[in-house]
């Protein structure tokens, strides 16, 4: 697992960062203590950070129950999704597409909002490692700036061999690392 201690430093460089005690969590069932960890060590506070595409979005503490809306309940009626697991708590997304904390395992799956049943994969094995690597992504995109792409809009080769060296540090293997870009669109 990533330092906990790295995970601020590159989360900082996109937002802010503070911790955040359990007792900002209004949703209707304890928070989980992975959760209360990365909030109360981490703590992002509503941080953008960019992506290829669409930017990716960590919402704070305080606002992840009502975060939830559209995905684990229609927000005009409060009605339950009943394709929505209750495992499953939204921790982040990009343009709408969620990245999910599963209760029982405490691995982030990733799912295409928009296309139906849910049918999510394993991105992360944690949610040290995914904010880490959505991180070093924003990076990536910031520095890279208009070159991230070629002129038919996929990724320059410098700035893919790039993400892949970085995350591979992250996610332990090149294979990882691979499968993380491919799942996000970059590969």
């Amino acid at each position: 697992m990533i330092a906990i201690e790295t995970v601020r430093e590159l989360l900082a460089r996109h937002g802010t960062v503070r911790p955040q005690h359990k007792s900002e969590w209004s949703g209707p069932f304890k928070l989980p203590g992975a959760l209360v960890e990365y909030y109360g060590s981490v703590g992002p506070v509503d941080i953008t950070i960019p992506g290829y595409g669409d930017p990716f979005f960590l919402p704070s503490l305080e606002s992840l129950w009502e975060y939830q809306g559209g995905y684990r309940y229609n927000v005009l009626t409060d009605e339950p999704d009943p394709e929505w697991q209750k495992d499953w708590l939204v921790i982040a997304d990009r343009g709408g597409d969620p990245f999910i904390f599963s209760r029982s395992s405490e691995e982030i799956l990733f799912d295409y909002h928009g296309e139906g049943d849910w049918d999510p994969v394993d991105l992360f094995t944690d949610v040290e490692t995914m904010a880490a690597s959505l991180a070093i992504i924003g990076d990536i995109v910031r520095h890279a700036g208009a070159d991230l792409c070629d002129a038919s809009g996929k990724i320059n080769p410098e700035y893919y061999q790039e993400a892949l060296a970085r995350l591979s540090e992250v996610l332990l293997t090149r294979s990882a690392a691979e499968s993380c870009l491919a799942d996000l669109g970059w590969g």
